[in-house]
C-alpha cells in the first residue's frame, strides 16, 4: 500500500479589521513579519501562507514608512522569499464576501491583487477561499479566467452526509471546472503544534486518522494556522528528515500550489459539485449578514455604481477622443473601496467602530468618483458644439450603458421625456419628445399601454398587466417582526408579534404628473415595539412610531412601477421587508448573482441530524445553522414566473430575498441588532466574538429603491436580467453654457447587443496596459447568443482576452463592427484597439451635474435610546463576572470579549453625550456673550 502523505500548511488567517479596526490590527504587522522573517532565516526549509491576500502586505509597508524603516529593503525580502518558493501571497488584494460585491470588484480584486504580488516576485497560482460566508456559482469560472489552477474552499460546501469527500471538481454554469481542496475541518485543524510540542504527534496522528477515510487520494491536508496568527509555529525541528513519519505517512510542510498538484497526479475519481455553494449544515455560511448594517450595502452598492457606469466609461470616451485617463486616481478609488469589501466588513459583523471607518472611506471615494465624474463631464462637454442652444443653459443627458434608450430625464428644474438617447453617448435637450403612450390617469389609477396601476389606501398597490389579463394584487406591503438574533444570523424569539401595513391608512396624493410620468407619494406610520425584551424572548410592550414615505413612479411605454422609501429606524431588534404576492405557481427562485442568474428550489427539505454519521461529526467543527437556508442573495433581481406569467422585484444594493408562502417575494430592507454574536435560536454554537453594537440597531434615515416588473415568459423572453441592469444604470443629466464645439450635438460611440437580449455588460474601461478598450460582460441565458459591438472610432484589432486581459482570440471585423457566439454563462472580454482621436479638451465650461436627492423632514420622531447607562451597566458586570476566569485558557477568550465590550460600550455612550453637551456648551458660550450686552438692561437671571 503506498504510503500517506500529510501536508501541513502553516499560514495566517488576517482579518484586517473585526473586534478591532485596522488602525489597531496593523500594528501588529511589522512583529509579525519580523517573526516570519526570523523563522525563515532559521528554518531555511520553512514555507508560509500569506493568507491569499496584499492589502495586509500593503498595510505593513505603510506601517514600515510610519516607522522611518526603509521599505524597499524589506520589500527585497519578501520579493527573495517568494522567489524561493517559501513564501506564498496573493492572488487577490483582500478576502472579500464574495456575494455581496458586483461583477467587476471581484475582477479588480483579482487584478490589483495579482499586479501587487507580480512586484514582489509573483502570486500564488491557487485560489484561498478560507472563510468567507457561502460561494457564488460562478467562483471556478473567475479562477480560471485569472489562470489560477485550483481552489481551498471550506463555507458553503454540502454532500451525502454518508458520502463526504475532502476533494472535488467544482463547475461553473459555463461548464469550467476545477478542482477543489475542501477544509472540511477548517482552516485551523493543527494550529499552534510547537506550543504544545508534548503532543504534537498524537494531535497529527489523530487528524490524520479522522480526515483519512474521506480522502480520495494518499494526501491528507493539515492546516496549521488560525485568525491573526503572531508568530509562525516552527514545526520544521520536530517534522524534518522523517522525524515524524511513520509506516503508513510521512509529514511534510507543504504549499497550497503543491498539495494541489500532488492530489491531481493521482488521477482520483472525484464528484463534482455545481453552482453556488451555500449550505450551512456543515459550517455556517450566515445568512443574516446579507441585511446586516443594511447602510453599508447601500452606501458600498452607489459607489461601485459611481466607478463602473460613471468614472471608467467616460473617462474611457475622454480617452479615446484624445484625453487622458486618470487609471492612478481611478486605481486608488478602487483600492480604497476594496478595503471595505473584506468579509467581517461588508457583512456588518465587526464592532462599530470598524463600520464607522468604512464609512469614512465611502466618503473619501465618493469624493474621488464625483470629482473624477465633473471632470470628464466637463472634458466631454467642451467638445459639443451647444453654440446653436436656444437657451443659455443647455441640458445635455449622457447615456453610459451599451443600448440606446428612451426615458424620463430629470433635471432640477424640470423634468423631460426624451427618446433614443444614444448608447455609450449623449444628447442634447431642449423640450420633451412626442410621447406615443400618454399615461392615463383616473383618481389613483394610472396606466400606460402596459400596466394598470391602481393604489389601495393603505399605501399598496395592484397591477394589471395588460397583454396577459394576469393582476397582482396587495403589492408593498410592509412587514415587520422581531429580529433576536446577531449580525451574523436573524433568529426569531419565543414570542413574535408580526406588524404590517395591512391595516394602515395611509395619506396618499399625486405630487407630479405628466403625460410621461406620475408619481404617487404615501406616508403613514408602524407602531413598533421598541425593542426586544424579556431575555431577548419576545418584543417590548412599549411601542414607538416609526414613519415611512413611499414613491411610487409609473412612466408611458414602461411596465415597471419604481419605488422609492423613506425611513427613520426609531426602534430596535426587528426587521423590516417588504412583500409582493406574485400569483405565480413555480417551485424555483430566480436571482441575479455575480456574473450570472440563478434558479433555487422554493421548497427545501430539513435537515435529518440523524444522518449524519460520526466520523462527519468528529471533523465539522464551528457554528452552523439549525435549518436549511431559505434567505438567499439577489444581485438587482428576483423573479418568479411559470413559463407563462411572473413578477419580478428589481433593487438598488438590497441583496437579500426569501419567498414566503409559496408564491410571495420578500425583499428584505433592513435588519436592526444589537450584538456581533451571541447565543440564538436559529444557528448551532457560537459565530464571533460576544460584543455589544448599537449602532448595528441602525437607529437613522435610510432610504431603499425598488421596483416591480411583471411580465409574460420566463426571465429570459421578458429579458429580466437586461432591463434589471437598465434600471441600475442611471442617467446622467447635466447642465452647460453655450460654447463652440468640435463634435455634434447628439452621438454614439460604442453599443452592444445581442441575439437573446440576455447580455450584461460589467465594464467599459481602458485596458490596464494603456493600450485598448475593454469591454466586459456575459451571457445570463442558459443557452448561447451571439454578441454585436459598434464602435465610431475605427477599429484596428479586436479580440477575445480572459481577465488578465491577455488576449486570446482574434476576432473578425466587419468595419466599426465586431461580432461573436457568447456561450451560455460565459464571461467576455473584448480587447478592442482603437484610431484615437486627438481633439482639444477643456476643463472651463460651466457644468452643473444634476442630483436626483430627496430628503424627508423626520425630526417629529424620536428614536429609541442608543446607548443607555442600564446596557453599560450590564457588559460591565458581565465582565466582572467573567475578570476570575480569565487565566484559563477555555474562558479567556469570552472575558477578554467582556471587557472589550464594556469598554466599546462606553465610548458609544460617551460619543453620543459628548454631542449633546458640546451642542449645549455652544448654545451657554453665545448666550454668555450676548449676557455682556444685555445686562445693563435687564436681568437674565429674573426670567
Amino acid at each position: 500500500m503506498k504510503k500517506k502523505t500529510a501536508h501541513i500548511i502553516s499560514h495566517t488567517h488576517w482579518d484586517r479589521e473585526w473586534y478591532l479596526n485596522s488602525k489597531y490590527t496593523n500594528e501588529w504587522l511589522i512583529p509579525f513579519f519580523n517573526n516570519l522573517f526570523r523563522m525563515f532565516e532559521k528554518e531555511p526549509d520553512y514555507i508560509f501562507v500569506l493568507d491569499g491576500q496584499m492589502a495586509m502586505v500593503e498595510d505593513y509597508f505603510e506601517e514600515l514608512d510610519k516607522h522611518k524603516y526603509n521599505v524597499n529593503e524589506y520589500k527585497r525580502q519578501i520579493r527573495k522569499y517568494v522567489k524561493q518558493n517559501r513564501l506564498f501571497i496573493g492572488p487577490y488584494y483582500l478576502q472579500p464576501d464574495w456575494q455581496l460585491l458586483s461583477e467587476e470588484s471581484l475582477v479588480r480584486n483579482f487584478t490589483y491583487g495579482i499586479q501587487a504580488a507580480k512586484e514582489l516576485g509573483g502570486a500564488m497560482n491557487v485560489g484561498w477561499m478560507l472563510d468567507n460566508f457561502g460561494q457564488i456559482s460562478q467562483t471556478t469560472q473567475l479562477h480560471k479566467q485569472f489562470n489560477l489552477e485550483g481552489l481551498f474552499v471550506w463555507r458553503g460546501v454540502e454532500m451525502d452526509p454518508n458520502d463526504v469527500q475532502s476533494e472535488f471538481l467544482w463547475k461553473s454554469p459555463d461548464g469550467t471546472v476545477l478542482p477543489s481542496m475542501y477544509l472540511l475541518d477548517s482552516y485551523r485543524n493543527v494550529m499552534r503544534l510547537a506550543e504544545h510540542n508534548d503532543i504534537m504527534k498524537d494531535r497529527v496522528y489523530d487528524e490524520v486518522n479522522k480526515l483519512s477515510p474521506f480522502a480520495t487520494t494518499n494526501q491528507i491536508l493539515l492546516m496549521n494556522g488560525y485568525d491573526q496568527e503572531m508568530i509562525p509555529d516552527d514545526i520544521q525541528p520536530y517534522i524534518s528528515n522523517g522525524k515524524m513519519d511513520t509506516e503508513e505517512f510521512e509529514i511534510i510542510q507543504s504549499n497550497p500550489v503543491k498539495y494541489i498538484r500532488d492530489v491531481m497526479e493521482e488521477k482520483p475519481d472525484l464528484k463534482t459539485l455545481e453552482g453556488a455553494l451555500y449550505s450551512g449544515r456543515f459550517i455556517s455560511v450566515f445568512p443574516g449578514v446579507m441585511s446586516a448594517r443594511m447602510y453599508l450595502k447601500l452606501q458600498n452598492d452607489e459607489q461601485q455604481k459611481a466607478l463602473e457606469k460613471r468614472v471608467e466609461p467616460l473617462s474611457a470616451l475622454v480617452w479615446a477622443l484624445g484625453g487622458e485617463y486618470e487609471q492612478t486616481q481611478i486605481k486608488e478609488a478602487w483600492k480604497t473601496l476594496l478595503k471595505n469589501h473584506p468579509h467581517d466588513s461588508i457583512c456588518g459583523v465587526s464592532i462599530d467602530d470598524v463600520h464607522t471607518d468604512m464609512e469614512n472611506r465611502t466618503r473619501v471615494v465618493h469624493m474621488l468618483t464625483q470629482s473624477l465624474t465633473e471632470q470628464k463631464l466637463k472634458e466631454l462637454c467642451s467638445l459639443i458644439d451647444t453654440s446653436n442652444s436656444a437657451t443659455e443653459d443647455v441640458k445635455i443627458v449622457f447615456n453610459t450603458s451599451m443600448q440606446e434608450r428612451s426615458e424620463n430625464v430629470d433635471f432640477e428644474d424640470a423634468s423631460y421625456y426624451v427618446k433614443d438617447i444614444p448608447a455609450m453617448g449623449y444628447k442634447l435637450i431642449e423640450e420633451s419628445d412626442e410621447n406615443d403612450d400618454k399615461l392615463q390617469v383616473d383618481g389613483l389609477d394610472i396606466s400606460n399601454k402596459h400596466i394598470k396601476v391602481c393604489f389601495n389606501s393603505n399605501g399598496s398597490f395592484t397591477i394589471l398587466h395588460k397583454s396577459s389579463g394576469k393582476l397582482f394584487e396587495n403589492l408593498g406591503i410592509i412587514e415587520d417582526r422581531a429580529d433576536t438574533g446577531d449580525e451574523y444570523n436573524y433568529s426569531y424569539p419565543d414570542v413574535d408579534k408580526i406588524i404590517t401595513s395591512e391595516h394602515v391608512e395611509a395619506q396618499i396624493e399625486i405630487v407630479e404628473q405628466s403625460d410621461s410620468k406620475v408619481i404617487i407619494r404615501t406616508q403613514y406610520d408602524l407602531e413598533l415595539p421598541e425593542s426586544d425584551a424579556e431575555n431577548h424572548t419576545c418584543r417590548s410592550e412599549k411601542l414607538r412610531k416609526l414613519p415611512l414615505i413611499n414613491y411610487y413612479t409609473i412612466e408611458s411605454d414602461s411596465g415597471i412601477v419604481k419605488c422609492k422609501t423613506h425611513l427613520r429606524n426609531t426602534v430596535k431588534d426587528h426587521l423590516m421587508r417588504v412583500i409582493f404576492p406574485s400569483g405565480v405557481d413555480t417551485d424555483i427562485a430566480y436571482a441575479g448573482s455575480p456574473f450570472d442568474v440563478v434558479k433555487r428550489p422554493i421548497h427545501i427539505e430539513d435537515y435529518d441530524e440523524s444522518s449524519i454519521p460520526e466520523d462527519v461529526k468528529k471533523v465539522i467543527i464551528g457554528a452552523r445553522e439549525a435549518k436549511p437556508n431559505t434567505i438567499f442573495l439577489n444581485r438587482e433581481f428576483v423573479d418568479l414566473n411559470d413559463g407563462v406569467d411572473g413578477l419580478s422585484v428589481f433593487s438598488k444594493g438590497l441583496p437579500e430575498y426569501q419567498v414566503l408562502n409559496d408564491d410571495q417575494i420578500a425583499l428584505t430592507l433592513f435588519r436592526s441588532v444589537g450584538w456581533i454574536a451571541k447565543e440564538i435560536n436559529s444557528r448551532i454554537g457560537d459565530a464571533g466574538p460576544e460584543i455589544f453594537t448599537p449602532d448595528a440597531q441602525c437607529l437613522r434615515e435610510m432610504q431603499f429603491e425598488y421596483a416591480v416588473y411583471p411580465h409574460e415568459g420566463n426571465i429570459e423572453q421578458a429579458e429580466v436580467c437586461q432591463k434589471s441592469n437598465i434600471y441600475n444604470s442611471d442617467l446622467i443629466s447635466c447642465t452647460t453654457d453655450k460654447h463652440q464645439g468640435e463634435i455634434k450635438t447628439n452621438k454614439s460611440y460604442f453599443s452592444a447587443s445581442d441575439s437573446l437580449n440576455t447580455m450584461k455588460v460589467t465594464a467599459i474601461k481602458r485596458s490596464e496596459d494603456g493600450k485598448s478598450i475593454i469591454i466586459r460582460g456575459y451571457n445570463s441565458a442558459e443557452q448561447s447568443t451571439k454578441v454585436s459591438v459598434n464602435s465610431a472610432f475605427k477599429i484596428n484589432k479586436a479580440s477575445l482576452s480572459n481577465l488578465l486581459e491577455e488576449a486570446q482570440e482574434e476576432l473578425k471585423l466587419d468595419k466599426s463592427a465586431v461580432s461573436f457566439d457568447l456561450a451560455s454563462k460565459k464571461i467576455f472580454s473584448m480587447r478592442l484597439d482603437i484610431d484615437r482621436e486627438d481633439l482639444e479638451m477643456s476643463k472651463d465650461c460651466e457644468l452643473i451635474v444634476d442630483q436626483n436627492r430627496n430628503r424627508e423632514s423626520f425630526e417629529d420622531y424620536e428614536y429609541a435610546a442608543y446607548v443607555t447607562e442600564e446596557d453599560i451597566q450590564s457588559e460591565i458586570e458581565r465582565a466582572e463576572e467573567l475578570k476570575d476566569r480569565a487565566h484559563h485558557p477555555m474562558w479567556r477568550r469570552t472575558a477578554l470579549e467582556a471587557q472589550l465590550s464594556a469598554i466599546l460600550a462606553r465610548n458609544r455612550f460617551n460619543e453620543v453625550k459628548t454631542t449633546e453637551l458640546g451642542y449645549g456648551l455652544n448654545e451657554a458660550r453665545v448666550q454668555r456673550r450676548v449676557y455682556d450686552y444685555i445686562k445693563q438692561f435687564k436681568n437674565p437671571d429674573a426670567e
